[in-house]
């Protein structure tokens, strides 16, 4: 029975939902009759108990919470997925869901790349939680036929996250959407004057690490502020959700000639000299791009060298 009348000019959609483990809150795998993909949607603490075997699969996958997601895609999920649940940038994510085909074979690892474009391109348009990035979403150049056929797989990927519980690309909730203005803004003290090429030594023990994806930065709480160290990774891309001071900040470090390229790395370049911003807030921003707090600067969990010049 449904409670509402039918509508012949749209196409009905009938998705299953398997629960092999019981339970409400664990394991569900979601697809339909007619598709190639299936979704398992289940806790990240879960991950630890994948099998590898089975797991051994090219998937696009998203790690999320309420507030933040990260979009990924690999050749062998399990082993992936193994990879960050022992990574603490990753810390955040509460429930994972893996995209990959129903049946072996039915997804590649160019149909993986392709969703994780395009499932990254709607996360940032929809603006319903932060996204966070390592290496920026590759472009694939394809063939008209190819991708046409993956646009179908991200429809119906679209479809089966939601179904799962996903509510990174799609929400009924007018709540969960952010409102522009609460993105752009900035407290006052980050607007201050940004000091380039300070002289950066950090008092024994107030080393910060950057926890965002696998972006390298160090930092440490100064008088006048916050100090980005030489050698600090910054992310090329800037999210739309990003307050317009990002972007003027990169523009005085270009000016500057305070960014190096990275041989070899296209999402990023390092910084050659130390910068002190006005807050750790604003200095995180300006580093990842993205609209991040001054959380994101933590106690090193493993200190290991950089070569920032061979």
């Amino acid at each position: 029975m449904t409670l509402f009348s039918s509508d012949n000019s749209v196409q009905a959609a009938c998705t299953n939902v398997h629960r092999p483990m019981g339970g409400i809150e664990g394991l569900r795998e979601v697809h339909d009759d007619v598709g190639r993909l299936s979704v398992s949607a289940f806790p990240v603490a879960m991950i630890k108990d994948m099998s590898m075997s089975r797991a051994a699969v090219p998937a696009c996958y998203i790690l999320a919470d309420h507030a933040t997601a990260y979009i990924g895609e690999t050749g062998n999920v399990g082993r992936r997925l193994s990879d960050h649940y022992r990574d603490q940038s990753k810390a955040f994510a509460k429930e994972a869901y893996v995209v990959s085909g129903y049946q072996g074979g039915w997804l590649d690892t160019t149909a993986a790349l392709y969703l994780q474009y395009r499932f990254t391109r709607i996360a940032e348009q929809a603006n319903l939680v932060d996204i966070m990035k390592g290496v920026n979403p590759q472009v694939l150049e394809l063939p008209s036929h190819r991708r046409a056929a993956l646009d179908i797989f991200v429809e119906h990927g679209e479809r089966l996250l939601f179904d799962a519980g996903c509510r990174v690309l799609r929400s009924n909730f007018a709540g969960q959407r952010r409102a522009v203005a609460k993105a752009e803004t900035v407290e006052p003290e980050d607007t201050g004057p940004m000091q380039i090429g300070v002289v950066a030594t950090p008092p024994v023990g107030s080393e910060l690490e950057l926890a965002y994806g696998d972006l390298w930065a160090r930092g440490f709480p100064a008088a006048e502020g916050f100090v980005v160290m030489a050698g600090s990774e910054v992310r090329k891309a800037v999210n739309p959700s990003a307050p317009p001071i990002v972007a003027s900040r990169r523009d005085e470090l270009t000016e500057a000639e305070a960014l190096v390229p990275i041989p070899g790395v296209q999402d990023r370049e390092r910084l050659c000299v130390a910068v002190c911003f006005p807050s750790a807030a604003i200095a995180a921003k300006v580093v990842t791009g993205a609209h991040v707090d001054s959380n994101k600067w933590q106690a090193p969990r493993y200190p290991r060298p950089i070569l920032i010049a061979g």
